[in-house]
């Protein structure tokens, strides 16, 4: 082992469930052409990542209990759970990030018999056929309401080894500070872009080929550009 402990990171939408839940929640119970156009507005950078959930939300008819039954029919890749139980048999801590809602976060698991995994979301507050967004996890950054960037330097320290699991536009900022990337679809093209190194994967079955490799040889590296950027954030708080 190097001294270095990996720390787990994992988007939710997309990444552990098969699809984006919140664009299906928003466009089942909201208006689907408004949602468009504030997606496209969020990544042009004209809206922020805060507007672009209080607007989406603002078109939302649902009541709880219609809610609640939308998110017990979110399939997951069935693959995160053996991932899980290695990651949990291994003592490495893992811990969802995600940009989305709560209510949907919380039902999935409970529905696949997963708990006791912590997560950082949005919070979602039902008032009888409309919801209210409250953003618990608010930080400086724009392009998100709940900042996966953020809420990695603020729960990592010197010896932890970051790995993340994402791929969409919302890990865009999370992937700058971590170690280790697992990517796919939007994300991967952003690494590529960028020159941010990456393992490719399909399902958690192909991450956990990855990592458990690691894991075994206990060689965790810290990559030099990422540790550059946590050192330059801490520098300007």
């Amino acid at each position: 082992m190097t001294g270095l402990t990996p720390r787990v990171f994992v988007d939710f939408d997309g990444t552990i469930t098969k699809a984006d839940v919140g664009n299906m929640f928003f466009r089942k119970f909201g208006n689907e052409e408004e949602s468009l156009k504030a997606v496209e507005k969020w990544k042009d950078g004209s809206l922020s990542g805060a507007g672009l959930l209080i607007k989406e939300a603002a078109f939302v008819k649902v009541t709880r209990e219609e809610a609640m039954g939308f998110a017990k029919s979110c399939e997951i890749d069935g693959s995160f759970k053996t991932f899980l139980s290695f990651c949990t048999a291994n003592e490495i801590g893992v811990t969802i990030l995600s940009d989305g809602l709560d209510f949907y976060i919380t039902e999935i698991l409970k529905s696949n018999g997963i708990s006791g995994i912590p997560f950082y979301s949005n919070h979602t507050r039902f008032e009888t056929t409309r919801i209210e967004i409250e953003l618990p996890h608010e930080s400086d950054c724009t392009k998100c309401a709940n900042c996966k960037g953020y809420q990695i330097l603020t729960q990592t320290g010197p010896d932890d080894v970051i790995v993340y699991v994402g791929n969409g536009y919302s890990d865009r900022c999370a992937v700058q500070y971590a170690d280790v990337v697992f990517a796919k679809d939007d994300l991967l093209k952003y690494c590529e872009e960028n020159n941010i190194t990456y393992y490719p994967f399909d399902t958690f079955d192909d991450v956990l080929a990855k990592f458990s490799k690691i894991t075994s040889s206990g060689n965790f590296r810290k990559r030099h550009r990422a540790e550059l950027k946590r050192r330059e954030a801490y520098l300007t708080e």
